[in-house]
């Protein structure tokens, strides 16, 4: 989903995933848009989502004008 921010303005990420044991897939998938930002990230398992398909979430902060 497009927030009409660029990907620079990110500083927080918060990844949620139902199986933790999936953590390097993620991880991976997160680097691939991140690695040169390299924004503080917390990862965590969650019991689940409101939706029980749904595997993973994945929260953004963003500063706008750094």
């Amino acid at each position: 989903m497009d927030a009409g921010l660029p990907l620079d303005t990110v500083v927080r990420t918060r990844i949620m995933l139902t199986d933790v044991s999936q953590w390097e897939d993620a991880a991976r998938a997160h680097s691939e848009f991140f690695a040169a930002i390299r924004p503080a990230s917390t990862l965590v398992e969650v019991e689940g989502f409101i939706n029980r398909e749904w595997l993973v979430e994945v929260e953004a902060d963003c500063v706008a004008n750094r």
